[in-house]
């Protein structure tokens, strides 16, 4: 009987031993399944917040530049004219190194967070990051980096805790290298 109880010991303990290591832990479904990104940037500042709205009824394209800048263009995964007016604007399109994938995934996928943080200000889209599979757009991303913004189409994951814990910061360091 002792055997026994010392053999379900150490089997229990065994089970419950975990050899997961932190960096591979995935907490939920990732945002997006991509093969590609393309990463549109523009340097547009602040002070010129003002202009926009200035000139907002000027133009079709000026009215699309505030809408990118400061709105919510794209409403939706359907609405993917604004991607070939964004150089028209003033973005610089890249792509990004499939080497850093492995990064952008741990940041673009569904968490818990025990306290997400906002700030109160005026969100500029300088950021924004196309995510492609097999050339179409499977979803979009709209990054504020310094309000701590986003504006996330295309996934029917829980896009609410993005960003927190320090993902803002992660992603632009990925993004800048």
């Amino acid at each position: 009987m002792k055997q026994i109880s010392i053999l379900i010991f150490l089997f229990s303990t065994l089970l419950s031993c975990n050899n997961t290591n932190e960096d591979n832990l995935i907490i939920g479904k990732k945002f997006f399944v991509y093969d590609a990104i393309d990463y549109y940037k523009t340097d547009f500042h602040e002070s010129k917040i003002g202009e926009l709205f200035d000139n907002i009824s000027k133009s079709e394209i000026d009215s699309f530049k505030m809408e990118i800048i400061l709105g919510n263009i794209p409403n939706s995964i359907t609405d993917l004219t604004f991607i070939q007016k964004l150089e028209e604007v003033g973005y610089k399109k890249t792509t990004v190194d499939t080497s850093k994938f492995e990064g952008i995934d741990k940041i673009f996928i569904e968490k818990t967070t025990s306290e997400n943080i906002y700030a109160a200000c005026i969100h500029v889209y300088r950021d924004i990051l196309i995510f492609k599979k097999e050339g179409q757009v499977v979803g979009t991303a709209k990054i504020c980096f310094d309000c701590l913004a986003n504006q996330i189409t295309g996934t029917t994951a829980n896009t609410k805790n993005f960003g927190q814990d320090g993902d803002y910061g992660k992603l632009a360091r990925i993004l800048r290298q």
